[in-house]
């Protein structure tokens, strides 16, 4: 599986070789590495640059090393917090702006919306009227909610009806954008209420099935909320803003 490592970045051709592995499928979730002293025969690398190889592939989150009697490195799966926080690093020095994001908003959400019409189940369903029902209930009583939170979650959970893997992922990261962007503008409640009238006009168009219908109500959802932001954006005198995800 493995051979000799070349002398030129050792460090960064063990980690190759090692995520080659992962990838062709040879390691998957849950496999342990050889023992050190076997890799740096296999690799013929001293125990320092095995060490450092193997700690690069812990920061991206493809191994675990575990420590004790049963420890060793364990190839694992990488979960969403940490892919969102490599495009995180990815972006921070490029400036992401609220156009920019409202322009990926109207790209993804609508085809997201037409499939989860035809594939959204009937928990599903449930959990939006749930979001919607506790949302109701906080605005009218005046209620302390976390409605950033509910926002992303209705949002979340029409991605996964769609069962696309990527398309789940990029919603969320961009809806984490998005709730980055809410935090820093404080939209206030109005906003709230009129995200929850854009939210029960989406439902209702899930439960007909009615994939025109849904797609048609994300995209006035998506419009209204941009317009919404700019707006405040512009009166709080913040032209500068920026997306700088923290995960």
């Amino acid at each position: 599986m493995f051979e000799c490592a070349k002398t030129n970045k050792v460090s960064q051709n063990i980690v190759n070789q090692i995520r080659k592995a992962i990838f062709s499928g040879v390691l998957k979730a849950g496999d342990k590495l050889p023992l050190d002293k076997e890799l740096m025969n296999k690799f013929g690398v001293s125990k320092g640059s095995l060490r450092e190889a193997l700690r690069s592939l812990e920061v991206l989150g493809l191994l675990e090393i575990r420590k004790g009697a049963l420890g060793g490195a364990f190839v694992t799966e990488v979960d969403t917090e940490k892919a969102k926080e490599g495009f995180s690093n990815f972006f921070v020095f490029r400036d992401l702006s609220l156009k920019n994001l409202f322009d990926v908003r109207l790209v993804l959400e609508p085809h997201i919306a037409e499939c989860a019409a035809s594939t959204i189940t009937g928990d599903d369903l449930q959990r939006l009227e749930q979001i919607l029902q506790e949302t109701r209930d906080a605005l009218q009583n005046d209620l302390p909610l976390n409605y950033r939170g509910k926002e992303v979650s209705f949002h979340l959970i029409i991605a996964n009806a769609t069962q696309n893997p990527l398309l789940i992922f990029l919603l969320d990261y961009v809806e984490t954008l998005l709730l980055d962007a809410k935090e820093i503008l404080n939209p206030g409640r109005d906003f709230s209420k009129r995200v929850l009238e854009a939210h029960e006009r989406i439902y209702k168009a899930l439960v007909a099935r009615d994939a025109n219908q849904a797609r048609n109500a994300i995209i006035q959802d998506i419009r209204e909320v941009e317009e919404a932001l700019l707006r405040i954006q512009k009166e709080k005198n913040m032209s500068e803003l920026r997306l700088r995800m923290q995960c």
